[in-house]
């Protein structure tokens, strides 16, 4: 059953508010290559300490509009974040935060991916530090995973762009 992210999202921020975990399936491309669509799983708990970049976060961007994506930088209030497969920042107020991952469910699999693990730590770090050719790393990424959908859209961009 598919529940649309206004009715489900803010049912988990109750929950995760109660001090609860929940386990999320996620939904969207943006966490690219990392987590993928309708695949993988995000645990999710209340924050009791203080964000760091390189959390994920699960926060309100606008009106029942949510996203799950990295922390890259905090200036006080002011939180900028990305998904791992996006170009673009949002940012967000603290207060926009409604939860954060502990672990992720990934390829099907039973076992928790804890963001505590040093190997986790590494591929967040790396895929930061990466940002300025991430672009074509993600297309390339694309092009192995998703062939005909990549060349349809790269040939869309240019045809548009002209």
């Amino acid at each position: 059953m598919f529940l649309p992210n206004s009715i489900l999202i803010p049912e988990v921020a109750r929950l995760v508010s109660e001090g609860k975990s929940v386990t999320l399936p996620l939904r969207g491309h943006s966490m690219r290559p990392y987590l993928e669509d309708a695949r993988d799983k995000g645990l999710l708990v209340k924050v009791t300490r203080p964000l760091r970049r390189g959390d994920v976060i699960l926060a309100q961007t606008a009106p029942q509009q949510y996203a799950l994506h990295r922390i890259v930088s905090i200036d006080g209030d002011d939180i900028t974040m990305y998904g791992d497969g996006n170009f673009s920042p949002e940012h967000i107020k603290r207060s926009d935060v409604l939860a954060i991952a502990q672990g992720f469910y990934r390829k099907g699999s039973t076992h928790l991916d804890s963001v505590d693990t040093i190997s986790y730590k590494m591929y967040w770090r790396l895929w930061l530090a990466l940002r300025p050719v991430r672009r074509y790393l993600l297309i390339l990424w694309r092009l192995k995973h998703y062939p005909r959908e990549t060349v349809r859209k790269i040939v869309h961009k240019f045809t548009v762009d002209s």
